[in-house]
């Protein structure tokens, strides 16, 4: 019996070095932000108008989106 004892402290205390790990991470380390970029397929960008700059919206978007990802 006093090996199960043993067997049981053991997995407690790296449940808890492993716990205690993850709230460190969590609480004190915070993740810089990015700006990610990725391309995507089967997707032609339309060229800007003689004039235009890069701020301007489109008339209507280039890729539809479901009801449910829309903007209310």
């Amino acid at each position: 019996m006093p090996t199960l004892f043993r067997f049981l402290a053991v997995l407690g205390t790296i449940a808890g070095i492993v716990a205690g790990s993850l709230y460190v991470l969590a609480e004190y380390f915070q993740p810089e932000p990015k700006e990610i970029s990725k391309a995507l397929r089967n997707v032609k960008a339309e060229p800007l108008a003689a004039g235009a700059t890069a701020s301007t919206t489109p008339k209507e978007p280039s890729i539809t989106l479901p009801p449910s990802h829309r903007a209310q």
